[in-house]
């Protein structure tokens, strides 16, 4: 209706009435399409799982924040696979993959809408044919590299059913502000993006991500080496901190909890 549906309504005498109680709720059931619809992309959320003073890895772990321990409990890990089964497409960096050798499913074995399409940010094309990203694809794995990346890699993964784009970026690096742009057109409506702290910065400070879902686990790392979740050069200047708005908790059973926020509009 283009906005219009209730103005067509009144027109043909029909009565319409707002009920502010639900209002809320009901952006909130439908916010990826509400958002898609207003802006033209899709909702981009970024999520981490992190200790109370914002580390996502020891300094034992290696590089992208992975490690054989969790930071957060299995019901947490649980409400995570909630939010990838209402997600369209996932990201993450390929540091990820190579440490973890992750899959990045739904595996909530809940029916989907559509696939959802699992996408690496790989400036180099380093992502191993034999990895689960490679072998588990059914056409639903996207691998977003830059010129740099080796043609043969390319043809060899393609060849594997792995779908390929090129997005340069400053430095040699993916143009990750350009992802949400790729897949509007594809009709994308969401995008959950988990990585490791260098590409959430990158996320947060390109200002492509338009929320975040952070989950909290009881814990401490304490010391200056621990990863924190968003890494990077950072903000110089408190006064130059990213901002948040409309910041809500969930509680999480029986001692974690989320915090779910949406960037204001001085991040972009």
């Amino acid at each position: 209706m283009r906005g219009q549906g209730f103005a067509q309504l009144r027109a043909k005498g029909i009565e319409v009435e707002i009920a502010p109680d639900y209002a809320a709720r009901a952006n909130s059931l439908n916010e990826a399409f509400i958002h898609f619809m207003r802006t033209g992309r899709p909702l981009v959320t970024l999520k981490a799982a992190l200790t109370l003073d914002g580390k996502i890895a020891a300094p034992d772990d290696d590089a992208s924040g992975h490690s054989p321990g969790w930071i957060t409990s299995d019901q947490a890990r649980a409400h995570v696979q909630t939010l990838r089964h209402h997600s369209d497409a996932i990201l993450t960096g390929i540091g990820t993959v190579l440490s973890d050798d992750c899959r990045m499913t739904d595996r909530t074995g809940q029916e989907r809408a559509r696939p959802l399409l699992r996408i690496v940010v790989d400036s180099q094309l380093r992502l191993p044919p034999e990895s689960k990203m490679v072998t588990t694809s059914c056409g639903d794995v996207l691998v977003i590299t830059t010129s740099a990346g080796s043609v043969e890699r390319r043809r060899r993964l393609e060849a594997l059913g792995v779908r390929i784009e090129v997005l340069d970026g400053a430095d040699g690096r993916v143009d990750l502000h350009a992802v949400p742009t790729l897949l509007a057109r594809e009709k994308c409506l969401s995008l959950m993006i988990e990585a490791g702290s260098k590409v959430n910065w990158a996320v947060l400070e390109s200002g492509t991500a338009d929320k975040v879902f952070f989950y909290y686990a009881p814990k401490i790392l304490g010391g200056l080496k621990s990863l924190p979740v968003a890494g990077g050069a950072g903000r110089r200047r408190r006064s130059e901190a990213i901002q948040f708005r409309d910041v809500k908790l969930h509680s999480i059973a029986p001692d974690e909890f989320a915090v779910e926020a949406w960037l204001a509009q001085e991040a972009y």
